[in-house]
């Protein structure tokens, strides 16, 4: 056979290889698509899963409710009170690493008790509490309780930061018993209500005796949200 006649076989094959490749590109043009599509969002994924976590967000009402907590405690210190919360917070994530509650006197025994059974697993190290806040209080009943918010945030055991928000509610507590419930809070002498829960003297009989709540406040519970 003639070389140019082998030459124009070669050249018809290629041919036909190269249009049925352009025609495969073009018919599979579609899948190739979604699939740099889906590929692109799982990179993004991935790199979204590697970016460390931001710091929760907190609700507070501190400028709102720091009034109607001064009007029944006159000596309460909100910046005194934020150390309290901090450090409450940053035990908790501690009584996960440690396995036990490390609360001592400033949490009742019945909140111990149920926190025993729900303490965070997943704690490692790095705990930080980042602010706090005070979100609420309700001072319409005897029973005065503040409930505050801690932006916290520690490693787990892969080292991965986790962020998270702290509600924490603290109940005043008398000096006697701070398990007990709280009745009222009433003048020792005459018996007559006070008029605020922090109140040193009585405005009917004029007695002047200790604050009533002389622990201050206890927390009685915590929990993630």
């Amino acid at each position: 056979m003639d070389w140019w006649k082998i030459a124009l076989i070669v050249l018809g094959g290629a041919a036909v290889l190269f249009g049925g490749f352009m025609g495969l590109r073009r018919a599979t043009a579609g899948w190739r698509s979604r699939l740099s599509v889906l590929k692109n969002a799982l990179d993004e994924a991935i790199a979204a899963d590697k970016e460390p976590e931001k710091p929760r967000s907190l609700s507070s009402l501190e400028s709102v409710v720091l009034p109607k907590i001064l009007k029944d405690f006159p000596d309460f210190n909100p910046e005194v009170f934020a150390q309290r919360v901090r450090r409450d917070a940053k035990t908790y994530y501690e009584s996960g690493v440690e396995g036990k509650v490390l609360y001592a006197d400033d949490a009742t025994e019945t909140f111990k008790d149920a926190f025993s059974d729900r303490l965070p697993s997943d704690v490692a190290d790095g705990i930080t509490v980042h602010r706090v806040t005070i979100a609420g209080y309700d001072g319409a009943t005897n029973k005065k309780i503040l409930t505050c918010q801690a932006a916290a945030g520690y490693n787990d055991p892969t080292g991965t930061l986790r962020e998270r928000r702290l509600i924490l509610k603290y109940i005043a507590g008398y000096a006697d018993d701070p398990e007990s419930p709280i009745v009222g809070y009433n003048c020792p002498n005459c018996g007559a209500p006070l008029p605020a829960a922090g109140a040193r003297v009585c405005v009917y009989c004029g007695t002047a005796f200790s604050a009533p709540v002389s622990l201050g406040w206890l927390l009685f519970d915590a929990f993630e949200r």
